[in-house]
């Protein structure tokens, strides 16, 4: 593509699977988007790549069932493979999708207390507005936090002369007098304005006020900086790490720069492929902002209230790493399927390092733990957890109707445990891929599935420790 080789309607077309090399992990923000487009995202190692290079160059087929199945060959040795995969299905098509103009009317820094579910992709992002909603309901157990409403992104950007241009350069491109790449040039020549903007005064004023009463000062403590948009979770897409957050922000005038270069990653060359494509209006985006307070998580993850491992099964699946940020980063974390009585270990955390909070700003890398992350105590916390919301929660309907999972990050201080995030989980069923996978298999394979689980109480010491 680089080369101008191929138009972004074929990069686009050609992404129908993904091969990376390193470990991963379910939950990760990658693998969410994955999963929403129905692209098959498969973590190998050196000698997966070894056994691979004879199919170097061949058209292959990639089939990964949602257990952990694969299925990798040549697409000449593969009988029917038309008939076999059925329709891609990858996703959202392109400008399928039309965003409603958010409520800019609104220029006030809001306290977690004043946000709610249904001002969600209205006045701030679902981040913000699915807190606020756990904060209702779980008092206590969220991290304290502040939100920058859409309103005040416009409010600056318009006064800024820089949403002129944001509309003016969609418009030109709509008219046809601006090719993709140089679209994307003046939004990056934008982008770059943005991020070095300086709020104005009264925005200031607002921010270190609201933040002197929800935080207790503005000493002693980081934030992070974590971006919100209006198209962060549509109905058939989700926004999963898409545009920046910053971590552990200190110190009140890093804090406030912080906002503008947050603001600006909407527009960045990732936010742009995977998502402006996909809209009739792309010129809607607006971007909200969640302060949260730094909270220092010995441990973290993302809990998903579904097996993810076997559907067919009723669980959780729970993807867990030391220290802050665990997991959602793609790391090798433990992942586990919580089962009604007991617990089954999916894989092993491996990453060799931890993520810790900076007493000066950012993150500091440590030696990880070996052996097992989540104890028995903490899974039951995230079991009781999972009932709660579920009781709690008026369920996020997919387009057959069906309760969609809600997808959770969490994270643990001193075996105490902190919500940060709650979001409706967007995925393309695995149902099709593991259909042609039983099928595939070679009869040596026959019986895999019915071999008896590993159940976590069982395997503390050994390999665990």
């Amino acid at each position: 593509s680089a080369r101008g080789e191929l138009t972004r309607e074929e990069l686009d077309t050609r992404l129908a699977e993904i091969l990376t090399l390193g470990e991963g992990n379910a939950l990760s923000h990658v693998q969410l988007l994955a999963r929403n487009f129905g692209i098959p995202n498969v973590a190998i190692d050196q000698q997966s790549v070894d056994l691979i290079r004879p199919l170097e160059g061949k058209d292959v087929v990639l089939i990964v069932g949602p257990n952990g199945n694969v299925i990798f060959r040549a697409a000449e040795d593969v009988q029917g493979v038309a008939k076999l995969l059925g329709s891609a299905g990858q996703g959202p098509a392109a400008g399928q999708l039309t965003v409603p103009p958010p409520n800019l009317e609104l220029t006030q820094v809001l306290h977690l207390k004043d946000i709610h579910r249904e001002l969600s992709g209205k006045v701030v992002g679902p981040k913000a507005a699915n807190l606020g909603q756990l904060n209702r309901m779980f008092p206590g157990r969220v991290s304290p936090a502040l939100a920058i409403p859409f309103g005040i992104y416009a409010q600056q950007l318009e006064e800024s002369g820089l949403m002129p241009r944001i509309r003016d350069a969609y418009a030109a491109s709509a008219r046809g007098e601006l090719t993709r790449e140089e679209l994307d040039t003046r939004l990056a020549e934008i982008r770059n304005d943005i991020a070095t903007l300086r709020l104005d005064e009264a925005i200031q004023g607002q921010l270190t006020e609201a933040m002197t009463e929800e935080f207790g000062g503005l000493e002693g403590y980081g934030v992070f900086v974590r971006s919100d948009t209006n198209v962060e979770d549509l109905p058939e897409f989700t926004g999963a790490g898409l545009s920046e957050t910053v971590p552990n922000v200190v110190g009140l005038e890093a804090q406030l720069a912080t906002v503008p270069r947050v603001w600006a990653s909407v527009l960045s060359p990732r936010a742009l492929a995977w998502r402006s494509s996909l809209l009739t209006n792309p010129e809607q985006v607006y971007a909200s902002v969640l302060l949260m307070k730094s909270v220092p998580s010995e441990k973290s993850g993302v809990l998903v209230i579904a097996n993810l491992i076997d559907p067919l099964e009723a669980g959780l699946t729970a993807s867990t790493a030391w220290g802050v940020g665990g997991a959602v980063a793609g790391e090798a974390a433990e992942s586990l399927t919580i089962l009604p009585g007991s617990t089954r270990l999916v894989s092993e955390a491996k990453a060799p390092y931890r993520r810790q909070l900076s007493a000066t700003g950012g993150i500091d890398w440590l030696p990880a733990a070996p052996g097992r992350v989540l104890q028995d105590a903490e899974i039951e916390q995230l079991r009781s957890l999972a009932l709660e919301v579920v009781e709690k929660y008026v369920p996020v309907l997919d387009d057959t109707g069906r309760p969609r999972p809600w997808d959770i990050e969490f994270g643990f201080v001193g075996g105490e445990l902190t919500l940060f995030q709650i979001r409706p989980l967007v995925e393309k069923s695995g149902r099709r891929a593991e259909k042609a996978i039983r099928k595939l298999r070679p009869a040596s394979a026959a019986g895999i599935d019915d071999a008896p689980p590993v159940d976590l109480s069982v395997v503390i010491s050994g390999a665990m420790q």
